[in-house]
């Protein structure tokens, strides 16, 4: 699906839900559970994006998704819809451990772990009591099982965390993942100048004394630029110092069943009325058809960040 700037739109971001059992730093307060898809909803809106739109990829997200019981259930009908290539998960990793082997049989290759600090004291207050080796043993199982592609997600914030990029660095050569340097997006007015580091000097000092060999671009355009370091491979993505707007490949659906045209900016359209709307499934198809396209013109040409105020992560799965 081509949007109204001639941007090829060929991924979701599904968000299961916005619960979680952590509380990050930087993340927004819990709140009440949401009403959330039922599987076959899931699959409905993935399997018309991806007939009738070329849709290609599906992440899911939350919250935390593997507090869904039903999760390998999501994950076997998403897996065998034809046209999807990749179906891939965002977790926190607490729940990793005990469900790796299901999802995997369930059909998951891709699994992105959130893992912002190597230090277990440093990890349980970013995360409001998460528990390092709880993570990194999921980490661990999913390699066990056979979930082919691993990555480890980082977000840099400065002052806290930006002097353990060694310690990432080891952990992506010896368990084998790719290791994603996150630049810090602030979710609210207040936290705009809150823990600010910059990618690119972030990089620079990585690059002192080692050779950094550029990696191709992944299938499906992600935006992270890409380096092999050794035996390490390493990304970063940086959102608010160099955007990449111009090559946005995605919508995101959240919690609620509503499309949300850009993470930081764009409106909404909602999906899950249309598919409980109670009308013949010829029309729920056609409609939406048509609010996933409304959804891509609606894509902004650059985000305005927090125009529409402060952002709730735990819902649209960022």
């Amino acid at each position: 699906m081509m949007d109204r700037f001639g941007r090829r739109v060929t991924y979701l971001r599904v968000s299961l839900t916005n619960r979680c059992q952590l509380h990050c730093s930087y993340c927004t307060l819990p709140e009440e559970p949401s009403t959330v898809m039922r599987p076959d909803e899931v699959a409905t809106l993935i399997e018309v994006a991806a007939r009738r739109l070329g849709f290609r990829k599906v992440r899911l997200t939350g919250g935390e998704p593997t507090l869904r019981r039903d999760l390998p259930d999501v994950v076997r009908r998403l897996v065998a819809l034809p046209g999807i290539r990749e179906v891939a998960l965002t977790t926190n990793g607490m729940l990793l451990e005990r469900r790796a082997e299901e999802l995997k049989a369930a059909g998951l290759r891709t699994v992105n772990v959130s893992i912002d600090s190597l230090d277990p004291e440093r990890f349980r207050e970013l995360t409001g009591g998460g528990d390092l080796a709880t993570v990194l043993a999921g980490l661990k199982a999913a390699r066990q099982v056979g979930i082919e592609r691993r990555k480890v997600n980082c977000v840099l914030l400065g002052g806290v965390n930006e002097q353990e990029i060694d310690a990432f660095l080891e952990l992506s050569a010896q368990e084998g993942v790719e290791v994603r340097f996150i630049e810090h997006m602030p979710m609210d007015e207040a936290r705009l100048s809150a823990w600010k580091v910059e990618p690119r000097a972030v990089l620079e000092r990585l690059a002192r004394g080692r050779t950094l060999v550029p990696l191709a671009a992944t299938q499906d355009g992600g935006p992270a630029e890409r380096f092999a370091v050794g035996e390490a491979r390493v990304g970063f993505i940086h959102a608010m110092s160099n955007p990449f707007c111009d090559r946005c490949n995605r919508l995101r659906i959240t919690a609620e069943g509503k499309i949300r045209s850009c993470l930081l900016s764009g409106g909404e359209v909602d999906l899950l009325a249309a598919i409980r709307s109670g009308l013949p499934p010829a029309q729920i198809e056609a409609r939406l058809v048509e609010l996933f396209e409304q959804a891509a013109d609606a894509k902004p040409p650059i985000y305005d960040h927090l125009a529409g105020g402060a952002i709730k992560m735990r819902a649209i799965g960022g």
